[in-house]
Order: structure tokens, then C-alpha cells, then sequence
């Protein structure tokens, strides 16, 4: 099953990460990522945006489990080239430490 963040394997990787990351690790950068995106598109914070949001509970994917994590990877799928480039750029900038 191809999943909307393969088209960006670093991405993917990165996003990939957060399922089995420390939840006291995990939590900060996802609040990070979201203030991220709603400094570069705030409309994708809307609540007509959410209506979009896949909100069913069959066949949960791992990250469906945690509503931080739901929510940045809804946001991201329907954000534009620059946010996705600039989560990109803040995975490589500021997250290295935790890679490792």
C-alpha cells in the first residue's frame, strides 16, 4: 500500500521515526512541526480543512493512534511544496540529535 509520503523518501524516513519514538521525545517536535506549518499555510489548521481529515476507525495506520501525530500527517498530505520542504529542512537542521 503506497502511502502519500513515499513520493518523499527523507520525508518518509523521518516521519517514520515518530512510531516508535518516545512519546516525551515525540510530542515537542510534533507541536514544533505544526506551529511550522501554521507560520507557512495556516489554512491547513481550519476547521473546513479537518472535514477532509480521514476520521474512521477501520484499519487504523500506526500514527492514527495518536492524535498529535494523526493530525500533523493530515495536515502534511494536503500541504503545498514549500511546507513540505521547509518540514524537510527542519527535520535536517534541528532533529539530528534525536536521530541518533
Amino acid at each position: 500500500m503506497s502511502r502519500w509520503y513515499d513520493k518523499r523518501p527523507q520525508l518518509g524516513l523521518e516521519l517514520d521515526r515518530f512510531k516508535l519514538m518516545n512519546p516525551l521525545v515525540r510530542e515537542p517536535i510534533l507541536n514544533e512541526l505544526i506551529e511550522l506549518v501554521k507560520l507557512e499555510q495556516p489554512s491547513l489548521l481550519s476547521v473546513e480543512n479537518a472535514y477532509s481529515f480521514r476520521f474512521d476507525s477501520f484499519r487504523l495506520r500506526w500514527y492514527e493512534h495518536d492524535p498529535h501525530c494523526w493530525f500533523l500527517f493530515n495536515i502534511l498530505e494536503s500541504a503545498d511544496i514549500n511546507v513540505i520542504d521547509s518540514v524537510e529542512n527542519h527535520f535536517d537542521n534541528t532533529l539530528s540529535v534525536v536521530r541518533k
